[in-house]
């Protein structure tokens, strides 16, 4: 559809951004043939494109503008003063087109803080529906079953007629997903059981967002909008960027959006909307638009010369971001890890075109092996944590004591000392990682390190650390100020060097132990630039290593954080926009906290049930799962 033919239109919901929230909603609101919905994406539609089916081709896609918005960060005092590079899916499908394409799911106290703070009906037993609701998961073969050690997975959990597809990996086994499971029962990991039970605790290996049938990645642009482009209420205008809402004045004092202004082929358009506008746009844009628009805080606004609309000083706050910080180790050369697919031309290009005509090889074949690990797990010898944990977070609430309005931090610290709660997901990536390419991350796994390679990482699960996302300009085409402050809550940084200590201690059990290389020493080869013998690290020492190796996990939330105004919020427990009679956002800017483990399955959940809260319905949890509550 050509952009004047699109402005023409009036449409009764707007959806401000194509990514993987939008087109859940769009998708869901096209159902009714009696509403018109129009969504505008910045991106372009790459259905087809082989580096986004590709599940283990991402990467490739980074710092391209044509997929990714290349943002960055401002310098960040807690990593040594270094910018970060956020990867965020500039392309139809948003970042489930262009992530890892790795599928977790949050614990039950994660989605039960969400109600604690005030937002009724969005606890676990609320959400549980939605994420089976947009799932079906795959089992894989009896064999593969075995090697892979999926026992934990509960098929009654988990969805099976849902449009995302979920699976595990037929067509290219490797030797770290055999070994990884049997390495952290080795190393005292419980047995695992499924996440959807409410706790992740143990190491296992974790599904993808993968089509088993088609090899092909399973993201929003495929399985939600393509099978509902054709719907004549539904329409698309892609490379259109959002440049804010128009707004009129209602005789109650709040305001309503009659319309979106938005940029395409470098001409501006106006497009009417007769009930709502929901802003999609992620945990960047979205605070973005609302300020363009006119909403946020006064200070913010006049200095980027915008009127304000309506006052509202928490839009663009309480950015909150998963941290990774990785250690690398040397394999032996009879173990393949990636390095072999970007060194030898040869090798990389068999590898693609097996892909390509044939669907199998390591193109096929995403990074499963993962963990979760409880404070007492990451560090059993800690004296009194409880003490330790709330001491951490009484000092710094008595040094900013109105950062935090909501209470989150208590709230987290209890989290955090759970037993049955984890305060880092540990992941083994099949590569070595050159974290000081932190600003580039297409650059991120290009080193100059001979032989074969595997980085153990630890990232965070529900950071205390608050930062922001702000305009500068009232031009839309200029990033915002990103500022995650990574590590500027002390219990962030301490936890951090517990937990890099702790998977470092991994590599010492078997089977993992014995694919990895020694020196003439007989100790572990690491990327690290001043190893101790035996990789034994002060936590003052393990606090270096974190701040000089952290990258992103590209995980952030919480700019238009779901919360009661005066506790921080900008939207409503229905994720209306406060002061706004028909805006809402749906998307991770919106979560109130963190959440353990890869988002993804959760956006989709939390735009299935923004999708019902916009209609009117609700999405109810199924026989099966009751009975399954019942027998445990």
């Amino acid at each position: 559809m050509a952009a004047e033919e699109f402005a023409k239109k009036t449409f009764d919901y707007i959806i401000c951004g194509g990514g993987t929230a939008g087109l859940v909603i769009a998708a869901r609101l096209s159902e009714d043939p009696n509403v018109t919905v129009g969504v505008l994406e910045a991106g372009g539609n790459r259905l087809g494109d082989p580096l986004i089916d590709a599940p283990n081709l991402y990467i490739q896609t980074w710092d391209k503008p044509e997929y990714d918005w290349c943002f960055k960060t401002v310098p960040q005092q807690g990593t040594r003063g270094q910018v970060h590079g956020w990867v965020r899916g500039k392309v139809l499908g948003g970042s489930s087109a262009v992530n890892y394409n790795m599928f977790s799911m949050a614990s039950r106290q994660d989605l039960d803080n969400w109600a604690e703070l005030g937002n009724k009906g969005w606890g676990f037993d609320d959400l549980a529906p939605y994420y089976r609701k947009f799932e079906t998961y795959n089992p894989p073969s009896e064999a593969l079953s075995k090697k892979i050690n999926n026992k934990y997975v509960e098929p009654l959990l988990r969805g099976k007629r849902g449009p995302i597809q979920v699976s595990f990996c037929e067509a290219d086994f490797q030797w770290q997903q055999e070994a990884w499971p049997e390495t952290c029962i080795n190393a005292g990991y419980p047995v695992p059981k499924d996440p959807r039970s409410g706790s992740a605790l143990g190491g296992f290996n974790q599904p993808n967002t993968v089509n088993p049938k088609t090899m092909m990645r399973s993201y929003s642009a495929r399985d939600y909008y393509e099978p509902n482009a054709k719907k004549p209420n539904l329409s698309l205008l892609t490379d259109a960027l959002v440049c804010k809402l128009i707004f009129e004045k209602s005789a109650l004092g709040d305001v309503a959006a009659t319309g979106v202004q938005f940029i395409h082929n470098g001409r501006s358009h106006v497009v009417n909307v007769n009930k709502e506008v929901i802003i999609c746009g992620g945990v960047v844009n979205s605070p973005q638009i609302l300020e363009l628009s006119g909403i946020g805080s006064p200070s913010i606004l006049h200095k980027a010369g915008i009127n304000v609309i309506v006052d509202n000083p928490n839009v663009g706050e309480n950015l909150t971001d998963h941290t990774a910080t990785g250690v690398s180790f040397q394999v032996k050369d009879e173990y393949p890890t990636a390095e072999v697919l970007f060194r030898d031309q040869g090798i990389g290009d068999q590898a693609l075109n097996a892909y390509l005509e044939h669907k199998t090889g390591p193109f096929t074949n995403p990074t499963t092996t993962c963990g979760f690990a409880s404070l007492n797990m990451i560090d059993p010898n800690l004296a009194d944590p409880e003490k330790h944990t709330k001491d951490l977070v009484s000092k710094f609430q008595q040094a900013h004591p109105n950062a935090d309005p909501a209470g989150r931090n208590s709230l987290l610290a209890r989290q955090i000392l759970d037993p049955k709660e984890a305060i880092a997901q540990v992941v083994l990536l099949a590569i070595g990682a050159n974290l000081d390419q932190k600003d580039v991350p297409s650059k991120l796994f290009l080193h100059d390190l001979p032989g074969n390679w595997i980085t153990l990482g630890t990232c965070s699960t529900r950071s205390l650390s608050r930062g922001s996302v702000h305009i500068e300009s009232s031009d839309p085409l200029r990033h915002p100020a990103i500022d995650p402050a990574y590590y500027s809550h002390p219990l962030d940084l301490d936890l951090a060097a517990r937990s890099i200590m702790h998977s470092i201690t991994l590599a010492n059990y078997e089977p993992l132990r014995s694919k990895l290389k020694l020196d003439e020493n007989g100790e572990l080869i690491t990327s690290l630039k001043n190893p101790r013998k035996g990789l034994s690290f002060t936590l003052e020492e393990a606090k270096e290593i974190v701040r000089a190796n952290t990258v992103t996990e590209y995980h952030p939330i919480g700019s238009c954080a779901m919360l009661p105004k005066e506790k921080g919020g900008v939207v409503d427990s229905e994720c209306k926009v406060y002061g706004t009679r028909n805006v809402r956002v749906v998307d991770a800017s919106i979560f109130p906290t963190h959440v353990q483990g890869n988002i993804v399955s959760l956006v989709y959940a939390v735009a299935e049930k923004g999708a019902d809260l916009i209609r009117g319905k609700t999405t109810r949890t199924t026989n099966d799962v009751k009975v399954y509550r019942a027998r445990i």
